[in-house]
């Protein structure tokens, strides 16, 4: 049972990383989980074995979490965070054999390597530790995909070209080892693979895409296409997808999935346009105290963070979902210069959906709108039609994973203000 100290409710049966802290705000240990609110839970069970995971227990005076996308990015954020705060009940585990690091050679064409604590010594750079090796060196499959390099790489310049080897033939080696790069592009690969692994796909992508534009200006079109793969296999990656074996049979699943998708909700939803731009809208308080409101934005159906916007609801008084929605879509309409939606999305049920048509209405917008109640997973029109969607269709899974994401921005600004008031009171 999660004791009391712990607020239950801010747990979520989401995947990402959990955080223990001590009374002093110290980092005891860092983990991930599928489902954070079962991984967290088993720590208090009463069937307690391990004396180590008790040891631990004893000592837990807080938790934090962090929600992420895919299984991938809750590895490598679980590895930066140990490696940065080094939390104790992590070192102490480090010790088991099980235990790798994915390690970087320093060699003119670097090689990527699993490797042991006490292999670390002659590392450029390193991560880790990961607390499984069958789960390291899956993942590691499926990042040479996007980022590929050579386990026999020549040892100097110069050296003899031979055939290419077999991992070039899979795609998997970009060929120094037969003369097919040299090592300047070759430590580029090394290089973003390094960025990726620090958490940083977002700045990477931006890299990519600003170099695919320069090859498509200078008309170097299958450089570009080189390039856009590269993207592509990256949003991937960092997709809540775990069938890799789809993305390797087709490199532009992601894309042709995605384009699918949002044909498919026009013609569910029967829209009069195919859905570019769909904006998602969540509320988050706690007893109507700290309410915030999300945006989120999904165009040519991809999570657009550079239009996600917050809102600190200014409505006092009694709790009331319905007005904190209404103040919410005046203070957005109020924005003539954000591009305007094809579809927009409410989480929550036809009360909420109502307030923002009643504003949208008021601005003479003809913008379909719906809302995705988490309950049953039906979407509500503002009016008295209700949308069963079957629940593999391509169309709801496109609208959960906006609404998902729209409540998670919302949760997480309401916990920011939420501990910058514990503080404050605090002091």
């Amino acid at each position: 049972m999660i004791p009391k100290f712990i607020d239950k409710n801010l747990i979520p049966h989401k995947s990402g990383v959990y955080i223990f802290k001590d009374s002093n705000g110290d980092i005891l240990y860092v983990g991930k989980a599928i489902d954070l609110y079962s991984r967290v839970s088993s720590y208090f069970a009463k069937n307690l074995i391990s004396t180590k995971t008790a040891a631990l227990v004893e000592h837990i005076s807080s938790l934090e979490t962090i929600i992420v996308e895919s299984e991938i990015e809750a590895l490598i954020l679980e590895a930066n965070l140990i490696k940065k705060f080094l939390p104790p009940f992590n070192i102490k585990l480090t010790d088991d054999k099980d235990y790798l690091y994915v390690k970087i050679s320093k060699d003119s064409y670097p090689q990527i390597t699993t490797a042991r604590k006490n292999e670390l010594a002659d590392a450029a750079s390193y991560f880790g530790p990961f607390p499984s090796s069958k789960i390291v060196k899956d993942t590691l499959k499926k990042i040479r995909r996007v980022f590929p390099w050579c386990q026999n790489p020549p040892k100097q310049q110069g050296k003899n070209i031979l055939k290419p080897c077999f991992y070039y033939h899979l795609g998997l080696c970009p060929g120094p080892c037969a003369g097919k790069i040299n090592d300047k592009e070759y430590r580029k690969i090394i290089r973003r693979f390094i960025k990726f692994m620090e958490g940083g796909e977002d700045e990477l992508i931006k890299e990519l895409k600003s170099e695919m534009e320069d090859y498509s200006k200078n008309e170097q079109f299958e450089e570009a296409l080189r390039i856009k793969k590269v993207i592509s296999g990256i949003e991937y990656l960092t997709q809540k997808i775990n069938n890799a074996q789809v993305y390797l049979e087709d490199p532009n699943f992601l894309e042709n999935k995605n384009l699918l998708s949002i044909n498919r909700l026009k013609s569910d939803l029967n829209l009069p346009n195919i859905p570019e731009r769909i904006e998602c809208y969540d509320i988050s308080n706690l007893i109507g105290k700290m309410a915030v409101g999300s945006l989120v934005v999904l165009t040519h159906g991809e999570i657009d963070k550079k239009w996600y916007r917050r809102f600190k609801i200014h409505l006092s008084g009694k709790p009331n979902d319905f007005a904190m929605m209404a103040e919410m879509i005046r203070r957005r309409l109020n924005h003539s210069e954000w591009p305007k939606p094809d579809l927009i999305l409410i989480d929550g049920g036809r009360g909420q959906v109502r307030s923002a048509y009643d504003e949208i209405s008021k601005k003479n917008w003809s913008v379909p709108i719906f809302g995705l109640a988490k309950r049953r997973e039906w979407l509500y029109t503002p009016f008295e039609e209700i949308i069963k969607l079957p629940k593999t269709s391509l169309s709801l899974r496109l609208v959960q994973k906006i609404r998902d994401e729209a409540h998670r921005f919302a949760l997480n600004y309401h916990r920011q203000l939420r501990s910058r008031s514990f503080l404050e009171k605090s002091v």
